[in-house]
């Protein structure tokens, strides 16, 4: 089942699909053809068993209404001898449906997973291979301009996502690209930025979330930060009543425990802390 890590940058590329560009110059050093615009593309991948191949995602780049090129996307957190068999499947299936040139693009969220999968793919035919164009964190564009920000949220993005911990100024960067984006895509973006900051970076990023230094936060900063922190006291406050009750000795069952980390009023949650330590029985806390 895909996860979250796996799933965003698709995500990302889905809603930006021009990314790709940038990408395929700047990070892989591809001399792209010229093209005049940059869409998504059918990733379904058929064959006559039938079975159905299905890569992360798909862009073509056109001039006008000829097909330049076409970028099967995957991303992988670690190589998979799987695709050893199936990359190729999607490269040929995808460039027989666009009869044009076609080229794997895998993004990686580390630099091994990178290294990993950029390895060539031989087909068996002498001289015949597949060599995906890889992109680990290094290889990530770093983005400090903020005019590029605002012209490339996703590209902004994905910087402070792999350069954020080392580079404060992606984070300042990103901020702008939040501006430029529309609100539904601001907190699932900075959501993915904040995920796995180091202590220093997470700090730095939240004191810029202060409603006073983005005119954007007056709605965004109240709602999404106000119910962060919210939901945070909530878990503490479910872990604190699971505490309590396993330092008097029960054994928690997992129903009540689910009940318990379910709740979601904070009041409710602070009460039954109170009784966690005056209990017989821990179903007595719902009486």
């Amino acid at each position: 089942m895909p996860n979250k890590e796996h799933e965003i940058p698709l995500k990302i590329i889905r809603n930006a699909p021009e990314l790709v560009v940038p990408l395929l110059r700047d990070a892989v050093g591809y001399d792209l053809p010229e093209h005049t615009e940059v869409v998504l593309t059918s990733a379904e991948c058929t064959d006559s068993t039938p079975r159905t191949y299905t890569p992360d995602g798909a862009v073509l780049l056109r001039a006008g209404t000829e097909n330049t090129l076409a970028v099967v996307v995957e991303q992988q957190a670690r190589w998979d001898s799987d695709k050893f068999w199936t990359w190729p499947v999607y490269l040929t299936t995808v460039r027989e449906q666009l009869r044009c040139p076609t080229l794997l693009l895998v993004l990686c969220p580390t630099d091994k997973a990178a290294r990993d999968c950029a390895g060539r793919i031989p087909l068996g035919q002498p001289g015949n291979t597949v060599t995906p164009s890889v992109v680990g964190p290094s290889q990530i564009p770093v983005v400090t301009d903020p005019e590029q920000a605002r012209d490339m949220p996703e590209l902004a993005v994905l910087s402070a996502k792999a350069h954020g911990d080392h580079d404060l100024r992606t984070l300042d960067t990103v901020m702008e690209a939040l501006n430029a984006v529309s609100s539904d895509r601001r907190a699932f973006y900075y959501d993915y930025v904040l995920a796995g900051r180091s202590e220093e970076a997470r700090k730095y990023l939240e004191d810029l979330m202060s409603v006073d230094t983005w005119e954007w936060q007056s709605d965004f900063a109240r709602t999404y930060v106000g119910i962060g922190r919210e939901e945070g006291r909530e878990e503490e406050a479910a872990g604190n009543v699971i505490l309590v009750l396993t330092a008097r000795g029960f054994e928690v069952p997992n129903e009540i425990r689910r009940r318990i980390e379910s709740c979601d009023d904070l009041t409710t949650l602070r009460t039954w802390i109170q009784k966690a330590a005056k209990v017989d029985d821990p179903e007595e806390l719902f009486d």
